[in-house]
């Protein structure tokens, strides 16, 4: 039997053992593959994973919502196996219960993996509109009262500006200066917080909006 056979029949039989012990372990084997291993056994892994979902049994509503957000995120995030339609439907299972999940934060932070997912995978200026729009609704809970994580979605919708005005040429301009004006209110948020690397990391953001500002061409 071949390694990634083994690999394969190895995690089949633990996601029917335990779907949340098994998906910590299946990231780490794909932050493994992604590091130096093939692709194309990565794709493999991630195929296999989305079959199995239909069979999978969970100890609790719960377990199994942030069981499929994690499904969610990994295939709304850039590498060998990123499928946006695929982690639309499994946002979705997941937003459904935390819908009524709305003070822990939870559907908060659903909602901003799903916007972030759309923002890096979407090909079209409706879809990074579409992004926008989930972005506000993530913003809704994580209010000047919950900071931090405010900080996180400003940094990745002050980003995703940016793709939008590549994608919306005609109103790049609008587009560049709510990036930056969404990576100043992080800055400033992480700066009063003194989250010296995160600050490094909007800076740098912020700096490359600036530059295509004064730079249209």
């Amino acid at each position: 039997m071949s390694e990634p056979t083994r690999l394969l029949e190895h995690f089949r039989t633990a996601f029917r053992r335990d779907p949340s012990g098994a998906l910590r372990d299946w990231f780490r084997a794909q932050e493994e593959l992604r590091a130096g291993g093939d692709p194309a056994v990565s794709r493999a892994l991630a195929a296999d994973l989305w079959e199995l979902l239909p069979e999978l049994s969970f100890a609790s509503p719960e377990a199994r919502a942030r069981f499929f957000h994690g499904v969610a995120v990994y295939f709304g995030s850039p590498g060998p196996a990123a499928d946006l339609s695929r982690a639309r439907a499994a946002f979705v299972v997941a937003l459904e219960h935390f819908a009524s999940h709305a003070d822990d934060g939870w559907r908060a932070r659903a909602l901003h993996n799903l916007a972030t997912a759309i923002a890096n995978l979407g090909e079209t200026a409706v879809e990074l509109e579409e992004a926008m729009a989930v972005f506000a609704a993530a913003l809704e809970w994580r209010t000047s009262e919950r900071e931090i994580a405010r900080a996180v979605t400003l940094h990745n919708r002050g980003r995703a500006r940016r793709r939008l005005a590549e994608l919306d040429g005609g109103r790049a301009a609008v587009h560049l200066a709510e990036s930056a004006a969404d990576l100043r209110e992080a800055i400033a948020i992480r700066e009063r917080n003194d989250l010296k690397q995160s600050v490094l990391s909007s800076r740098q953001e912020l700096e490359e909006t600036l530059s295509r500002l004064e730079s249209p061409g």
